[in-house]
């Protein structure tokens, strides 16, 4: 007689709750199936956990990794390249303010041949500073411990490269000058033949090396100073734009660059009206503060030591700002001898190589931290040397390149709008529709070739092992510093001799 098969024993069911997830049922399940030994575990059971976990961390590094859209960088931009337009507006009309009625800049010349350089050094510092600090958030350092000593430290090597490169600058400007005799000549005669009254009149007159002495010590007061302010400024914004989860190179160049402006030839202005009447009467305070700032060139460096990348950035730098400041220089050349002959030329010169540096200091700011996450490029030799190929290219970065180029008019010629405007309280600058139309394209040349340039000195830096942080955008201002009075001297010789229609000095 057949025997009924025995009942199969009724196995616990598993139900699911929405709140647990699938990891811990699948963990669950795994644990349940490992407590009995004598039953082997499956592929699946041993893996399916690790699988999971994977997935999840892609996931996250792809969704940090996401680019920004062109919508976003437009937007993120926007307000920093406002903010960083009224600064060159600020910086542009305060010197030509300085150039037409303050007796200083008459009676010293090295003023405006130093303004460049000593600008254009602390735009860079402050831009470097900025684009490490950005490239720090995007490596997640902000999240770390110690991030406030690691900046504590990187402003110490800052103020150290200042005074340094400052003196460099000044050096550089006082020899200009003396191979230059047509512009101390020019300078002093119009300096003896102008009606305006100075307050320091019962100063006796500087020797050169005494003039030469009084504007290094005003200088490197203002730098130092510039850089304290600055540094905490930027690192602010930075740590701001970071914790809202905004792109930090989108926003921090432009606001650098410009308010260094600002502020640099404030201070220097300031400074040095400050110190006037004590240099008349005696060299000894200029000689103090010349003394005092080189001695504590090695307290600076010994508070930074520590730092491995602080050190690593300031025996990096130091040769690229003497080089940038060699270059800016020539900037300033070009400027004095502008601004002797028209006296509205520093009011355009400081917004046209402002803007044009900020927007190519956005693009390699861009440019590095993307290399520097990702180790590699989106376009090769062959597309980065030809700029129609480059700007035509589908690739984010391109994209950017090409929203900078085509914002770049409007931006302009909305900021040379205000300062017309602005101009008017005192005195009017240039009117002549003739001039804007040259002046528009003057911009699109500028920009052109340097946003070009942008991507090819960090892509090279790059390629040859060097860091893009440190050394692309001290190259890329004093590009645009040159670049941009150089065209734009052009451009007021070409309206005067062909049109008559710019004003200049009788």
């Amino acid at each position: 007689m057949l025997k009924p098969p025995p009942l199969l024993e009724e196995q616990p069911t598993q139900t699911y709750s929405p709140t647990t997830s699938s990891d811990e049922g699948v963990e669950t399940a795994v644990e349940q199936r490992s407590n009995r030994d004598d039953e082997p575990r499956s592929i699946l059971e041993i893996y399916t956990p690790k699988i999971l976990t994977s997935m999840e961390t892609v996931a996250d590094e792809e969704a940090e990794n996401v680019p920004d859209t062109m919508l976003q960088i437009f937007l993120q931009s926007l307000f920093p390249f406002f903010i960083g337009g009224c600064g060159s507006i600020g910086a542009g009309l305060l010197l030509t303010y300085a150039n037409k009625e303050l007796s200083l800049i008459k009676e010293i010349p090295e003023f405006l041949v130093l303004m460049p350089p000593l600008q254009g050094l602390r735009g860079n510092l402050d831009m470097t500073f900025s684009s490490r600090m950005s490239t720090l958030a995007h490596k997640g350092a902000f999240a770390e411990e110690g991030i406030l000593m690691r900046v504590r430290r990187n402003a110490a090597v800052s103020e150290a490269l200042s005074i340094v490169v400052c003196l460099v600058a000044n050096l550089i400007s006082l020899f200009i000058v003396h191979l230059t005799p047509a512009l101390r000549d020019s300078q002093s005669d119009e300096f003896a033949n102008s009606t305006t009254v100075s307050n320091d009149t019962d100063t006796r007159d500087l020797s050169n090396i005494e003039s030469s002495m009084f504007l290094t010590s005003s200088s490197i007061l203002s730098v130092a100073l510039n850089c304290a302010i600055c540094t905490t400024f930027l690192f602010t914004i930075v740590y701001y734009a970071w914790k809202h989860d905004y792109n930090p190179d989108n926003i921090v160049a432009p606001l650098g660059a410009s308010i260094s402006d600002m502020l640099t030839i404030g201070s220097m202005l300031f400074l040095c009206y400050l110190l006037r009447p004590y240099a008349g009467f005696s060299s000894a305070l200029p000689n103090i503060i010349i003394s005092i700032s080189i001695c504590s060139i090695p307290v600076w460096i010994m508070l930074g030591w520590k730092d491995e990348m602080a050190v690593t950035t300031a025996k990096q730098q130091c040769l690229t700002l003497v080089f940038a400041s060699i270059v800016s220089c020539l900037a300033g050349l070009i400027q004095s001898e502008g601004a002797m002959t028209y006296p509205n030329y520093p009011a355009y010169q400081t917004l046209i190589s402002g803007l044009a540096g900020n927007r190519g200091a956005v693009l390699a700011s861009r440019i590095s931290s993307y290399l520097e996450i990702h180790q590699e490029s989106e376009l090769d030799w062959k597309q980065r040397a030809i700029p129609f190929i480059y700007y035509r290219s589908d690739c984010s970065e391109a994209q950017t390149a090409r929203l900078l180029l085509f914002t770049a008019l409007p931006f302009q010629m909305f900021f040379v709008g205000i300062s017309t405007a602005l101009s008017f309280v005192y005195e009017p600058v240039e009117l002549d529709w003739k001039f804007f139309l040259g002046y528009a394209l003057v911009v699109l040349v500028q920009s052109f070739t340097i946003l070009y340039l942008a991507q090819l000195i960090v892509f090279t830096l790059w390629k040859f092992g060097l860091d893009p942080d440190n050394h692309a955008i001290p190259l890329l201002t004093s590009a645009a510093d040159v670049c941009g009075c150089g065209l734009l001297i052009c451009l007021f010789l070409v309206l005067d001799k062909a049109f008559g229609c710019v004003k200049r000095i009788e």
